[in-house]
């Protein structure tokens, strides 16, 4: 039962993908931006709801979760095979050459997304991979599917800091700076007034 739900999920993830592929040479970056963020909230939703229903109350939650999360990374690795190099849908390919030449340059998208990207996939998928292999035959894998679920957090908690401080951590970062010099400033002005 669960292999034939698992074929049908691959064929109609082949079907979604051609298609996907064959439009995305029209598809705009503007939707396929939001393609990858709709995606997101697939795999973020999926991955919060399989984390908070672990325990043994909301199983059946658990594992409906869990296989779309499987679902989404396999999607999202299928799109990205398929999709053309110059398009936002192209998996991220991190190598140490971009991650050194940008921070001489300092010029570009920051590598660490490509990075951070490679790493969630990688691990979510592992933690995917391993939850539906323990619910079949090899349970033997549940201890490691929740290690790999517990590190997982770490990876996503470190994401999450790392694109805020890139889109407004900096900012935020530099008016407190700002704020706090200018602060200090009329301070010791007013001491040495005094």
């Amino acid at each position: 039962m669960r292999a034939k739900r698992a074929l049908s999920i691959a064929v109609s993830t082949v079907a979604v993908t051609t298609t996907i592929d064959e439009g995305s040479k029209r598809m705009t970056p503007k939707h396929q931006h939001t393609l990858l963020l709709f995606w997101h909230a697939w795999l973020g939703g999926g991955y919060l709801v399989a984390y908070l229903t672990a325990d043994e109350d909301t199983y059946g939650l658990h594992l409906f979760a869990g296989y779309a999360v499987l679902a989404a990374i396999v999607i999202r690795l299928l799109i990205g095979l398929i999709a053309p190099s110059s398009r936002l849908l192209k998996l991220p390919r991190p190598t140490w050459g971009s991650l050194q030449a940008w921070f001489s340059t300092g010029k570009g998208r920051h590598p660490l997304f490509a990075w951070f990207a490679a790493a969630l996939l990688l691990i979510i998928g592992a933690s995917a991979v391993t939850g539906a292999l323990s619910d079949s035959a090899m349970t033997w894998l549940e201890d490691p599917h929740e290690a790999i679920s517990e590190a997982s957090l770490w990876v996503i908690f470190g994401h999450i800091f790392f694109v805020t401080f890139m889109y407004g951590g900096k900012q935020l970062l530099s008016q407190g700076a700002s704020k706090l010099y200018h602060r200090l400033r009329s301070t010791l002005i007013k001491e040495h007034s005094i």
